[in-house]
C-alpha cells in the first residue's frame, strides 16, 4: 500500500471515528461543559504539560549521556519539540521520532546510537506502561469485570513476558525456531500431500512473515542490549531512567485530572490512576493520523464511561489534551523554522532512515 493511501486511510478513519463520537455526545451538552471553562487549572494543565515534556527529554539525555560527546540540554528541547511538530501537526510518514534521532545522530556524529538513544528513551515508557496496565486497575477491582480492562491487561502481561524473554535468556530465539520450523514444515507437507496451492502460499507467506518479524526481535534485542550495557557500567542509570520514567507517568495522571478540572469537572484521582495505563495502550495503537486523531478521544470516552464520567466531560477534556499537542506542536514547527537555518533536515534522508527502521 503506497504511503498516500495510508494517509487517505487514516483521514477516513479519523473522520469516522469524530462521527461516531459526535453521533452520542450532544452538542448542546458539549457546549455547556466548555462554557465552565476554569482559567486558573487550565493554565496549570498547560504548565503540567510542559513538565511532562521536560521528564521525557532529561531522559534522553541520560541515555545520550552515556557517550563522550555531550548534547546541551537546551538542543535537546529543541529537537523534542520539532519532533512534536512532525508527530502531530504534520500530515506525513515521517515520524517524530526518526526526526529526532536524524538531528541527533548529526550532532553526536552517530546514527546509529541516536536511534537507539530515542529507542530507549521510549521504551522505558512502554514497558512500565505494560507493567502500570496490569497492576493499577487493582486500584478500583471493578474494572476487572470488564473485558476492555482484562484485555490491555493481558496484552501487558504476553508483551512483558516477551521483552523479559527476549532481554534475559541466553538464546531467546532457539525454542521459537524449533517449534517455527516443525510447524512450517509440517504445513509444507499437508500442502505438498494434498496439493492445495493456496495453502501452499499461505504457508509461504506466513514463513516470511516471520521471518521478518524474528529479524526485527534480533534487532531488539541489541538496542536492549545497550541499555543492560549501561546498567552494568553505571549503577545509577538504572535509577535515574526509572525515576524519570514513573515521575513522566505521575505527570500523566494529573495531566488527566487538571484536564477535567480545566472545565470544572471533578473525577476520583485515583480513577485516573487505574483506567489511564489502559487508555494510553489502546489510544497509541496507530490507527490516525496527527496524534491519532479522533481515534485517540474516543478511546478515552469509552473507557472514563466505564468509572461513570460522563461523555461530554471526556471529550471536552480528550479534545483540550489534543489542543495542548497541537499547542506543542505549532511551537515546534516555530522552532523548526528557526533551527532548520543552521540544521538543515533532508527528509529524503530521514524517510531513507525510517524506512531502515521499520525493515
Amino acid at each position: 500500500m503506497s504511503k498516500y493511501l495510508k494517509i487517505l486511510f487514516k483521514i477516513a478513519f479519523s473522520i469516522a471515528f469524530f462521527s461516531v463520537l459526535l453521533s452520542f455526545v450532544k452538542g448542546n451538552e458539549l457546549l455547556e461543559v466548555i462554557k465552565q471553562v476554569d482559567p486558573f487549572y487550565m493554565g496549570v494543565s498547560f504548565f503540567v504539560t510542559f513538565l511532562m515534556l521536560l521528564a521525557s527529554c532529561v531522559k534522553w539525555k541520560v541515555v545520550l549521556d552515556l557517550k563522550d560527546k555531550k548534547v546541551p540540554f537546551s538542543e535537546l528541547l529543541k529537537i523534542y519539540m520539532v519532533g512534536y511538530f512532525f508527530s502531530n501537526i504534520l500530515p506525513s510518514t515521517v515520524g517524530g521520532d526518526v526526526v529526532r534521532s536524524y538531528y541527533v545522530g548529526r550532532i553526536i556524529e552517530n546514527q546509529a546510537y541516536s536511534a537507539v538513544s530515542v529507542f530507549v528513551e521510549r521504551f522505558s515508557g512502554i514497558l512500565l506502561l505494560f507493567v502500570l496496565v496490569i497492576v493499577a486497575p487493582v486500584l478500583q477491582p471493578q474494572l476487572f469485570k470488564s473485558v476492555y480492562i482484562i484485555f490491555p491487561a493481558c496484552a501487558g502481561l504476553f508483551f512483558l513476558f516477551i521483552v523479559l524473554w527476549v532481554f534475559l535468556a541466553r538464546n531467546p530465539f532457539a525454542i521459537p525456531n524449533m517449534l517455527a520450523g516443525n510447524i512450517f514444515r509440517l504445513l509444507n507437507k499437508v500442502a505438498r500431500k494434498i496439493e492445495m496451492r493456496l495453502l501452499t502460499v499461505l504457508v509461504q507467506k506466513t514463513e516470511a512473515f516471520y521471518q521478518k518479524l524474528l529479524e526485527k526481535l534480533k534487532k531488539f534485542r541489541e538496542e536492549l542490549q545497550v541499555a543492560k550495557n549501561a546498567i552494568k557500567d553505571d549503577k545509577q542509570f538504572l535509577y535515574r531512567i526509572t525515576y524519570l520514567t514513573v515521575l513522566f507517568y505521575v505527570l500523566t495522571w494529573v495531566n488527566v485530572y487538571t484536564a477535567y478540572r480545566a472545565f470544572g469537572v471533578e473525577v476520583d484521582f485515583i480513577k485516573i490512576c487505574a483506567i489511564v495505563p489502559a487508555i494510553m495502550l489502546v489510544a497509541h495503537v496507530p490507527v490516525t493520523l496527527l496524534g491519532n486523531l479522533g481515534y485517540f478521544e474516543s478511546v478515552f470516552v469509552f473507557y472514563f464511561l466505564l468509572v461513570g464520567i460522563g461523555g461530554a466531560e471526556t471529550l471536552a477534556m480528550g479534545l483540550f489534551l489534543r489542543l495542548k499537542t497541537l499547542t506543542l506542536g505549532i511551537v515546534g514547527f516555530g522552532v523548526y523554522l528557526v533551527y532548520k537555518q543552521k540544521n538543515t533536515l533532508d527528509l529524503k534522508q530521514v524517510e531513507d532512515k525510517q524506512n531502515t527502521v521499520s525493515n
